[in-house]
């Protein structure tokens, strides 16, 4: 690996974890490596228990022009690093995060590294005063955080509180990841999560209902139409249905689905998931009506550009009110239920269907407990012994005991 110029930094692949060169016994210089902008060096030294100080120091001269002090040749941070080994006074001051603030944008700043989804930054941000963004990250305690967490129970739901908490935990972690110093106690205690705030609201659809908003779909645009179908017959996200190309549709009528952008550290692959050779002949028949390339999106808008996070939302609500559905009663997260739902009824193994949806084992349970359950009882009541009822006496007129 190769850290010494800007060129050969650039072929890096950008991630919020630093790369790492091994200066001595102990000591390591750290470059991590952005989507865009310049990148930064770190000193990461062990303390000889088994862990490691991490500090940020300084900007990688990958932009700006090395100055010595906030930007860093590779020949500066090499000799800051071992400079600051020897307790002597750095050339350049640290750059550490702070902030509530910092931490927030360092923590997007890993997302967009990751080519992961923004909205969890979005979420936060919606939920964090610009009071509290300024507050040091150290001078956070429980009291405060969990006072923060109270007033987002008196506007969220339960589990969107403890899912905006989470978020948090891990802005806060990400900042004690780059700061040794900084204890987690105070988030580990102050953002609790809410009890009875886990239970899933499932809208599992009829079949007959899911053909009429499919139906419903097609009347508004057949572009529109593929999409719903291609979410109902897959039990996908929307988001990854998006991310689909052309070259996505297999041989043998199977598409290979993306993985969520989900997670902090999930590689990035694709799940073969069968389709009906219908919809598969529907899908090359539309990729080949408009001339498509193999890594062109594989289902696009009428207009022709892909489909993006809630282009379908209101879509979809027209299509359910006219398949006779309540006003707001199902979005098409309901259609990955019902799917989820149907192959668990019909005797999948919990691990089959975990992969198909790219989820676990342990969501599938915890979700779709219900349906697990009464699969297993009428697995259960299939093995019983049928006991035929009793026959009648009779009793004839006359007859008995004297």
């Amino acid at each position: 690996m190769n850290l010494e110029t800007k060129t050969a930094r650039a072929r890096l692949e950008p991630r919020w974890k630093p790369y790492w060169l091994r200066l001595n016994s102990g000591l390591s210089l750290g470059y991590r490596r952005t989507v865009a902008g310049a990148g930064t060096w770190s000193k990461r030294e062990s303390d000889g228990k088994r862990s490691n100080n991490i500090a940020r120091i300084a900007f990688a001269d990958d932009v700006e022009r090395a100055n010595g002090t906030t930007v860093l040749s590779f020949a500066q941070a090499r000799d800051a690093v071992l400079k600051l080994s020897r307790g002597e006074t750095p050339d350049a001051k640290p750059a550490t995060v702070t902030t509530l603030g910092e931490a927030i944008e360092d923590y997007k700043a890993g997302l967009t590294a990751r080519r992961a989804g923004l909205d969890n930054h979005t979420r936060l941000v919606a939920n964090v005063k610009p009071v509290m963004r300024k507050r040091p990250v150290a001078l956070l305690n429980a009291a405060e955080l969990r006072q923060w967490r109270d007033a987002l129970a008196k506007t969220l739901a339960p589990a969107s509180v403890n899912r905006t908490i989470t978020i948090m935990k891990a802005v806060l972690n990400l900042a004690a990841d780059n700061d040794e110093k900084l204890t987690r106690r105070a988030w580990e205690i102050g953002l609790e999560s809410l009890p009875e705030a886990t239970v899933a609201r499932n809208v599992v659809l009829p079949e007959k209902v899911i053909r009429a908003v499919i139906a419903a779909a097609r009347d508004d645009s057949v572009e529109f139409g593929l999409l719903v179908e291609t979410l109902a017959v897959t039990g996908a996200r929307v988001s990854q249905i998006a991310r689909c190309t052309v070259a996505d549709l297999l041989d043998g009528d199977r598409l290979a689905i993306p993985s969520s952008a989900k997670g902090t550290r999930k590689r990035q692959s694709r799940t073969p998931v069968p389709v009906p050779p219908e919809l598969a002949t529907r899908l090359r028949a539309a990729a080949a009506a408009r001339k498509a390339a193999l890594s062109d999106p594989l289902l696009v808008k009428p207009a022709g550009t892909p489909w993006r996070k809630s282009d379908h939302s209101r879509l979809f609500e027209r299509a359910a009110e006219a398949a006779g559905l309540a006003d707001g009663a199902a979005t098409s997260y309901a259609l990955r239920h019902s799917h989820i739902t149907a192959q668990l009824l019909d005797g999948l193994p919990i691990q089959v269907v975990a992969r198909l949806h790219d989820t676990s084992s342990a969501m599938i349970e915890r979700h779709y407990a219900e349906a697990i359950a009464h699969h297993a009882d009428e697995m259960v009541r299939r093995s019983m012994m049928r006991v035929d009822p009793p026959v009648a006496t009779v009793v004839q007129i006359g007859e008995g005991r004297a």
